[in-house]
């Protein structure tokens, strides 16, 4: 007959349960049971003729043959579950467990034999193999593998628009031309700004005698700040309202707009603030409340490239913009006391004026200048309207500076020495 042998596996003594606190590195705390409990195995090997067993660690020998008796205590350590025991097989769940084993031969020598065996992870766990994003074997991913026939190629531009060698001014241009017949017959041409602030920019500019490219632009979210006008250098940075002043101040050519002492720049500061407080307010008034003006030169200047539903959402939102600050420096809008006050103010700056070329007697002009002129051009260049509704409301702001001889005619020479030659 042949050698049999057989594995009996028996429990010694009762499992040891401990709990275990592992933290996260999110900061969390999980728990685990680890279970410790010592088992034997035996391993009976069994002659042809003759069965022997035995409990102990002892050899015993036969007449016909020898049989040799194998113990080994395991002791093994488990998280999380306990061991399951059979008479056949040992299931464990434990990540690492240390084996001593001792063996005895028929000679009589032992053999202490110490092996570290990683066990298989819990089946209770929970592993996964790929991530989509960022971690895990991502590159083995079916999805990945897909991506990877169609990589992203990046190719040089077809056309690069060259940095321009001068500055560009956006701003809304050209000024009023609508058809109507201006209050100046020498100034119909299309040109300069129907903004009071793009053209203060025009001027201002040409009187420092900086070169720059003239864009006629209508969205002011082009704009960094959201406002138009604005410049673009050619070393790729913007100038707006904030910085505009003081990128004059140091790039202006030496004959450039006369200088101010302390005491006119003191009083240009009062007349530019009369200017853009009550002038501004009739200017306004004119543009966005009175009807005939609102609804056919305002709005089709600000808005007229667009559909004319839009024109006609986007003109009314600025109108209401437009109320709003007006009413952070008054009570009300009444039309009487804005124009009151914007006659005052006219009045004051064609004293100051007199029969000057430019303000405080300057052979220059100045920033001042700059100011002042941008209002009198618009509002002299307004389009007039004549119609029996209008009943010429929208021609008084006009008709109010047209009174000022000395202003009228400083307008005029202004516009043909700076800007229409």
């Amino acid at each position: 007959m042949s050698d049999r042998e057989e594995q009996v596996i028996s429990t010694e003594s009762e499992p040891v349960v401990e709990i275990v606190e592992e933290v996260q590195p999110d900061g969390s705390i999980i728990r685990k049971k680890k279970t410790t409990r010592k088992i034997t195995k035996r391993v009976l090997t069994t002659g042809s003729s003759t069965l022997v067993s035995s409990s102990t660690n002892e050899s015993e020998h036969a007449s016909a043959s020898t049989t040799t008796l194998e113990e080994s205590k395991h002791e093994l350590s488990t998280d999380a579950t306990a061991i399951t025991t059979d008479t056949t097989t040992t299931d464990t769940t434990t990540a690492t467990a240390t084996t001593s084993t001792t063996n005895t031969d028929n000679a009589g020598s032992a053999v202490d034999l110490s092996v570290d065996a990683e066990q298989p992870p819990s089946s209770t766990g929970r592993s996964f193999k790929y991530r989509f994003f960022g971690e895990g074997d991502s590159g083995n991913h079916p999805f990945y593998k897909y991506l990877a026939k169609f990589p992203l190629k990046q190719s040089p531009a077809p056309h690069t628009r060259s940095r321009p060698i001068k500055a560009i001014l956006y701003a809304y241009a050209p000024g009023w031309h609508v058809g109507q017949e201006s209050s100046l017959e020498s100034e119909k041409s299309p040109v300069g700004s129907f903004d009071v602030e793009s053209l203060k920019w025009m001027s201002y500019l040409k009187f420092n005698n900086i070169e720059f490219e003239l864009k006629p632009a209508f969205e002011p979210g082009m704009s960094p700040s959201g406002k138009l006008p604005f410049l673009a250098l050619p070393n790729g940075s913007f100038v707006t309202a904030d910085g505009f002043e003081s990128w004059v101040q140091d790039n202006k050519s030496q004959s450039a707009a006369s200088k101010l002492d302390l005491q006119e720049a003191a009083e240009a500061v009062a007349f530019i603030a009369l200017a853009e407080s009550k002038i501004h307010a009739a200017l306004l008034y004119t543009l966005w409340f009175e009807p005939s003006h609102f609804h056919t030169t305002t709005r089709q200047h600000y808005f007229g490239h667009y559909h004319w539903i839009l024109t006609k959402v986007l003109s009314y939102m600025e109108k209401s913009n437009v109320a709003s600050s007006m009413l952070l420096t008054r009570t009300q809008i009444d039309r009487e006391l804005i124009f009151e006050e914007a006659a005052t103010a006219i009045e004051a700056l064609a004293v100051q004026l007199g029969d000057k070329d430019y303000f405080f007697g300057k052979s220059e002009p100045s920033g001042l200048d700059a100011v002042v002129f941008s209002y009198l051009h618009v509002i002299l260049t307004m389009p007039r309207i004549r119609n029996a509704e209008d009943a010429g409301r929208s021609g008084e702001l006009t008709r109010i500076v047209r009174k000022h001889e000395n202003l009228f005619k400083y307008s005029q020479n202004i516009w043909k020495r700076w800007f229409a030659a």
